[in-house]
């Protein structure tokens, strides 16, 4: 795996992350999206605008965000919201599927309609029409060639956790409460040792959201930024990459939890992402824990094909 140095020296610095700052997050001061909105709003030759959205929910009441069947997933009631605006059917595409109980600060879904409704009226109607627990922050016109997914450069997912947590009563909904301390070294380096390009396959719960296919599939991410923060009480595991496969971030940070207990050592999360497989045990961390950020996309022009 090739490490840059630049990259290597940023994720062993001494991090703090405060509970200050979790706790502005929980509130509603959100990451600025990341988004190539247009200045203008046109249509396009067929008569259909292309729209990009920007979420925030709290995951723990729904099913995920992709539509299935007899649940209540972020997806449909987003759907549902603007096709009633929009006065049409609409299916918004978004950067990723996040699973039952996972939260977003800055999920990003594109749309595309042929409803004239201004952009700003239509996001004042989302925030009317949708549940508490889903707040639209951004909502405005993009390119043609934008797609929410396949045009995104990188996503950053954040995981907090809570060594030592003697009343988890209040908090299990939104970070992981562990029973013990943990050693913040070890973990440290573990983290440092995926940067560059890392095979995810011993991470993922399945083959790659993006193929059908198993055996084979590319399973292979650029990880940029990998990164352990702390205050009293508080951990926060940052990691930046070109993309995740299924549940990848969860199982790393239950492998960084075996590693900071000292049941597993950086050496042996190598060895694990080197050889594919999962040699060796360690729990998946819980979905309350783990908050996709921030997605991040080319410029507008680019996308534009300008």
């Amino acid at each position: 795996m090739a490490l840059s140095a630049g990259l290597k020296a940023r994720a062993g610095q001494n991090g703090q992350v405060s509970m200050e700052l979790f706790l502005t997050r929980l509130w509603g001061r959100f990451p600025v999206p990341a988004v190539p909105f247009l200045d203008q709003d046109l249509a396009a030759e067929n008569g259909r605008r292309h729209l990009a959205l920007v979420l925030a929910y709290q995951g723990s009441e729904w099913a995920g965000w992709q539509i299935q069947p007899g649940l209540p997933t972020v997806q449909e009631a987003v759907e549902k919201a603007l096709s009633r605006l929009c006065a049409h059917p609409v299916r918004a595409a978004a950067s990723g599927r996040t699973d039952a109980g996972v939260h977003a600060w800055g999920q990003v879904a594109g749309f595309s309609t042929v409803s004239r409704l201004p952009a700003e009226a239509m996001l004042q109607g989302l925030r009317r029409l949708l549940p508490p627990s889903v707040f639209p922050l951004a909502l405005g016109p993009v390119a043609p060639g934008f797609h929410a997914r396949y045009s995104a450069q990188s996503k950053t997912y954040d995981y907090y956790l809570a060594p030592a947590m003697n009343c988890p009563v209040f908090l299990r909904s939104f970070l992981w409460p562990l029973p013990g301390d943990l050693r913040e070294e070890p973990v440290r380096a573990a983290l440092t040792l995926c940067l560059g390009d890392t095979d995810m396959r011993a991470l993922s719960s399945g083959p790659p959201a993006s193929s059908t296919a198993g055996p084979g599939a590319n399973t292979v991410r650029r990880i940029m930024e990998a990164r352990l923060d702390i205050s009293p009480g508080l951990w926060r595991v940052r990691v930046t990459a070109s993309g995740f496969l299924r549940h990848a971030m969860r199982n790393l940070v239950g492998i960084l939890v075996r590693v900071g207990q000292g049941k597993l050592s950086p050496g042996q999360l190598v060895q694990m992402l080197t050889a594919g497989e999962k040699l060796y045990s360690a729990p998946k961390a819980p979905p309350a824990g783990l908050y996709l950020q921030k997605v991040r996309y080319a410029p507008h022009d680019v996308l534009a094909g300008g």
